[in-house]
């Protein structure tokens, strides 16, 4: 029975592929017997497929369409041009003129032979057109007085443009084509007054965000369309601001935000799992720690009594940075290490210990952490009953230049360690310091009781304590 299943997943994969095989003709002007490079879109990366050379005349014939989907074609200097393939012939010309500004290589492109690339060009024309209306022409209004002549004539363009597009998806010619697909993706099915604060037109923007775009669909898997999506419904979602107009930080919007479009993507398995690891990643780079482990504890974390699944090898990365996350939050007991041969951190004896991460090539460093140890030396005069010890641990590389800094600046009075690897100090990991310097306050039990961002914050939590 396995292995009929397997056999006629096989011969399905090759009747999808014979589908698929289309050929590309295209015409370069101005770009004669070169290179272009042909990559297969899929989820946020370029997968090369292969190269092809043009002829004294610019032209190329390129069959080498591996399955459905979206495909870039790049040239020199930051050209390229995507071509969507059905299964159908497509024939296409451009031009190759390197601009700084524009890319030429798409901006140009005829389409000659292929109804589905027609109408992903029309769709993509229209698009450029709207996105200057939202970055330009929107912000044109709202500067130029209403008494202008002017200002009616950029009202009239702005909602031109939006009718374009309304008019162009009410007649696409059918829904499940791939030109359609891209297009409902971006389609934006109200606009909201553009007389009103953006963070209420992106609200309302959001809450319409999913009426005609199903990121559940297998197409867009083979585009590089849900990693944008992604990054905009995030931007949407969390573009907030208080009474004052200040804007509002919270990871409470970017989970908000990413369980949403994961609940839209867990029909399908595989783009959910794209979706889940572009979230996690998003947030571990830009140091989002509580949304991160939101995140994965909703959908990733291993029950005490399971004994494994297939995510632990495909988000083994994602776990052990939950690890390194989940043993630094505050009320956590901080990880354990040896300072020297015969001290480990959790066998200080004292009231208060602070663990402190910096090195010599950091700039910045160099003036906090002489802040740091004012703060420090006078917390201990000021406070004889109690006591605070540091633990500097330093991401040097270099011992000398190290030791030179410590005897300079009379460092003594720090427990001073390092184990010269820089950001690959296994502490750093343990402590997941992305930045120097960083600082843990811990109590005399080695719970974390606060990690101050500056020497001024680390002095008012030392007031309180």
């Amino acid at each position: 029975m396995k292995l009929f299943i397997n056999t006629l997943i096989f011969l399905l994969f090759i009747t999808h592929n014979l589908f698929a095989q289309s050929t590309l003709t295209a015409t370069i002007h101005n770009y004669s017997e070169q290179y272009t490079y042909a990559y297969r879109c899929y989820g946020d990366t370029l997968l090369l497929v292969d190269s092809v050379k043009t002829n004294a005349k610019g032209k190329f014939v390129f069959k080498q369409f591996t399955q459905q989907g979206m495909y870039r074609f790049n040239l020199p200097r930051n050209q390229w041009f995507y071509i969507l393939n059905d299964g159908n012939p497509i024939e296409v010309e451009t031009v190759f003129q390197p601009d700084f500004f524009y890319n030429i290589a798409t901006d140009s492109l005829k389409v000659i032979k292929s109804e589905e690339n027609k109408l992903f060009y029309t769709f993509q024309n229209l698009q450029q057109q709207l996105n200057v209306a939202n970055y330009f022409l929107l912000q044109m209004m709202r500067l130029y007085p209403l008494s202008d002549s002017f200002h009616s004539q950029l009202v009239k363009e702005y909602f031109e443009r939006y009718e374009a597009m309304e008019n162009f998806i009410q007649n696409l010619p059918g829904s499940k084509t791939q030109a359609g697909l891209i297009a409902k993706a971006y389609y934006q099915p109200l606009n909201p007054d553009w007389r009103e604060p953006d963070p209420w037109r992106d609200s309302i923007i959001a809450a319409h965000f999913f009426d005609y775009f199903n990121p559940a669909n297998d197409f867009y898997l083979h585009t590089n369309i849900l990693s944008e999506k992604m990054e905009n419904y995030l931007q949407l979602k969390t573009n907030k601001k208080d009474n004052y107009g200040q804007p509002i930080s919270s990871d409470a919007f970017l989970i908000d935000a990413a369980q949403e479009f994961l609940d839209y993507t867990e029909p399908n398995y595989f783009n959910f799992m794209f979706c889940l690891d572009f979230f996690l990643n998003t947030f571990s780079s830009n140091h989002k720690e509580i949304a991160f482990i939101s995140i994965y504890d909703n959908y990733l974390k291993v029950d005490d009594d399971d004994c494994g699944t297939h995510q632990e090898d495909e988000f083994s990365w994602a776990r052990k940075k939950a690890d390194a996350i989940r043993g630094i939050q505050i009320g956590s007991f901080a990880p354990n290490f040896n300072i020297s041969d015969n001290l480990l951190l959790s066998s200080i004896e004292s009231d208060y210990t602070l663990v402190l991460f910096w090195a010599t090539w950091c700039p910045h460093c160099l003036s906090e952490i002489l802040d740091i140890k004012d703060i420090v030396d006078g917390f201990n005069k000021e406070n004889s009953n109690s006591k605070l010890i540091t633990v500097a641990v330093s991401l040097d590389t270099d011992a000398e230049q190290w030791g030179k800094f410590v005897n300079e600046n009379n460092l003594f009075s720090f427990l001073n360690f390092s184990e010269f690897k820089s950001w690959e100090s296994v502490v750093a990991k343990q402590y997941n310091v992305y930045a120097t310097p960083t600082m843990f306050l811990l109590d005399n039990d080695k719970r974390i009781i606060a990690k101050p961002k500056t020497p001024e914050e680390l002095r008012k939590v030392l007031m309180r304590e």
